[in-house]
């Protein structure tokens, strides 16, 4: 037989359901639930019988009441036991489950909502638990929506929003931000392709930085500073290589210990790729129009990262990444990391050989592995016959 801690948990198992029958103005009580199975111990019936009365509200003044069935049996002739329980009224409902406090913060806080913004009426419907979760920060929340949707894509940072609130307050609620602002701004003022919040909704982010190397002193001969070593926001490099420096020739490698040892070579720049961040690189229009020249690891990654590469500047060319370097270094080849993507469309048939050969027996030769020595010479008589 049911027991009043099951009717409880039944319960709140419809506290959604009470909720949205609240904010539809409808009503959902009664709410009932079957006794169960009564126990053929004449005892134990007793016991059950006792505690469920005991916990009813016929004892408390407040809960589920007990509908009684009276019937007449061969082993006992009439008894009267439970037949179901049944919850009459929301107030009884709310006190048997202790939310008769959340109840009450949850109306208020959902006239608050539909009272600024009655176009959020089908997320509170279909959200309800999240209105109490927010409970405390309703007024805060509602004061940056307002803000964004009367003034959509700011093209500020966070923290020059000029709102009356900390700036921390909307990096801490991104996730619910995020929904709600979902829900307000129009369609062409929300970025849908990205996930990130500053980008979705035309806020500033802080910008990555590429580091470049200067390979022919440039800017020592130009501005008379002893300067090699660079880290920019990919649109000011951008603008240094398109109207200042104009190298010819762009090498972009992987390993930071091989991008600080690159040589001194004329009329070229090092760029540290930092893996697949190489894809943030297709902004830069200067890369459309030099020689770029890729040295990453022979492993399923860096022929991916090359593939990519090459699929935003085909004329991208690869170096000691070849079948010859592979077998001179051959005592330092490893087992490598599988490709769960295998993005390599855009590999030359000789770097398709080398990479297939790779991928069949799961091998991989980074990079910092290829002497300084060789390394310098390779990349001197390449980019010197070019």
């Amino acid at each position: 037989m049911i027991t009043p801690d099951e009717i409880i948990n039944r319960a709140k198992r419809k506290y959604h359901d009470v909720l949205r029958a609240w904010f539809l103005g409808e009503d959902i009580f009664p709410i009932e639930f079957s006794i169960g199975t009564v126990s053929k111990n004449l005892e134990q019936r007793r016991k059950d019988i006792d505690l469920l009365r005991q916990y009813s509200k016929e004892q408390r003044g407040a809960g589920y009441e007990i509908v009684w069935n009276t019937v007449n049996t061969q082993a006992f002739s009439k008894q009267t036991t439970p037949q179901r329980v049944v919850i009459s009224v929301l107030e009884d409902y709310l006190l048997l489950i202790r939310k008769t406090t959340e109840f009450n913060q949850f109306v208020a806080d959902v006239k608050k909502i539909h009272q600024k913004f009655p176009t959020l009426e089908n997320w509170i419907y279909s959200r309800p638990q999240d209105v109490i979760d927010y409970h405390d920060k309703w007024d805060d929340l509602l004061l940056v929506c307002d803000y964004f949707v009367k003034r959509p894509r700011p093209n500020v940072y966070i923290r020059e929003l000029p709102i009356a609130i900390h700036t921390k307050f909307i990096e801490t609620h991104i996730a619910i931000l995020r929904d709600l602002l979902d829900q307000l701004l129009l369609p062409d003022m929300i970025r849908s392709d990205v996930n990130d919040f500053n980008k979705r909704f035309g806020l500033k982010d802080k910008p990555t930085l590429i580091r470049l190397r200067l390979l022919d002193e440039q800017l020592d001969w130009l501005y008379r500073m002893a300067v090699d070593d660079l880290s920019l926001p990919i649109s000011q490099l951008d603008e240094l290589l398109s109207n200042h420096i104009k190298p010819k020739h762009v090498i972009i490698v992987e390993n930071l210990i091989n991008f600080l040892t690159l040589p001194k070579l004329p009329n070229t720049v090092g760029l540290l790729g930092g893996g697949f961040a190489i894809h943030i690189l297709r902004d830069m229009a200067y890369l459309y129009d030099t020689h770029i020249i890729y040295w990453g690891d022979m492993d399923a990654h860096g022929f991916e990262i090359l593939s990519d590469l090459r699929g935003f500047f085909p004329h991208t060319q690869s170096v000691m990444m070849d079948d010859f370097t592979f077998e001179k270094y051959a005592q330092y080849v490893v087992i490598g990391k599988s490709s769960r993507t295998e993005r390599f469309n855009n590999l030359t048939p000789v770097e398709s050989r080398l990479c297939q050969k790779i991928l069949e027996n799961n091998l991989r030769l980074e990079q910092e592995h290829i002497s300084h020595e060789d390394s310098v010479v390779y990349l001197r008589k390449f980019i010197l016959s070019g």
